[in-house]
Formats: C-alpha cells, sequence, structure tokens
C-alpha cells in the first residue's frame, strides 16, 4: 500500500512554489511602501505652470549678465561672482539630490570680499546633485549639475 499524499514529498513541492511566491510578493509590496520614490509628482498641472515660473527667473539673471561660479572644499561652499553683478548682502543655494529628497538641504552664503560668499555646508555632499542659487527676493536664479567630490570649481548657468 502506497503513502497518504502528505508524507509523500511531491505535494510539497508543488504546494511550496505558489507560497514561496505569495511570500515573495508580499516582501516586494514591503519594500516598495519602505522606500518609495520621491520622484512621482502628484499634480502635474500645477507643476507645469510653475515652470514657465522658474523659467522667468533664469531669464532674469540672464538680463542681468549674472556669472558664478561654485567651488566645494570639505563642508565649505565658495561662491564667486563676475566683478560686474550687483548683488545683495546673502545668497540661497539649494542643494537638491537627484533621487532623494529627503538629502535636500539648502543655506544661506553671506558676502566675503567683492564677489565673494562662502556657505558653511551641513554635510559633505557626495553623489549626483543640482544646485540652485538664487537670491533672498527670489528673483533671479543659476544652477548647476554637481558631481561631487569635484576638484574644479563648477560653473553655474542661467
Amino acid at each position: 500500500m502506497s503513502k497518504p499524499w502528505y508524507k509523500q514529498a511531491w505535494p510539497w513541492i508543488l504546494i511550496s512554489l505558489p507560497v514561496f511566491s505569495v511570500l515573495k510578493a508580499v516582501h516586494t509590496v514591503y519594500i516598495m511602501n519602505q522606500q518609495s520614490p520621491d520622484l512621482v509628482v502628484d499634480d502635474y498641472y500645477a507643476e507645469g505652470k510653475a515652470v514657465n515660473q522658474n523659467l522667468s527667473r533664469y531669464r532674469e539673471a540672464a538680463a542681468r549678465n549674472l556669472h558664478a561660479t561654485v567651488l566645494l572644499a570639505g563642508n565649505k561652499a565658495i561662491l564667486t561672482f563676475d566683478a560686474n553683478s550687483i548683488l545683495e548682502t546673502s545668497v540661497t543655494l539649494d542643494f537638491v539630490h537627484n533621487t532623494l529628497a529627503a538629502k535636500d538641504f539648502k543655506v544661506i552664503a553671506h558676502r566675503s570680499g567683492e564677489s565673494m560668499y562662502i556657505a558653511e555646508l551641513p554635510l559633505t555632499p557626495t553623489g549626483k546633485w543640482s544646485l540652485v542659487v538664487h537670491d533672498n527676493a527670489n528673483q533671479w536664479k543659476l544652477r548647476a549639475s554637481l558631481s561631487l567630490p569635484a576638484i574644479d570649481a563648477i560653473q553655474l548657468t542661467y
């Protein structure tokens, strides 16, 4: 007489395949909820309208003929504008991580000399970042894409 089905190996192997698939799906859903992407924008229409406002600030920087370079040395950012720039006593530097919004930070750079600004960074950024520099009144903006650590100064553009 043969053994009952539950004492044989082949039914348990066949049962284990769908059970393993369900467990793996639950694990995937758990990982997805823990590490949700920050890149998806919920309101595309509002974001699209905001793009036009952002571009006007870059156009304002071009109209003012603003040119600057940034040098990151350790936890300091040294921002140097061309001599013909008329600027305020401080400017804001927005460091935006390309994939992780939780790493984004903002610092204020204070004037140190005629056309130089220095800011102390809360951390030494590494990897791929976007840098946006703007005045306190938010009338103009300059930007750069950074791959850190960088040895040379990086040119900011409109």
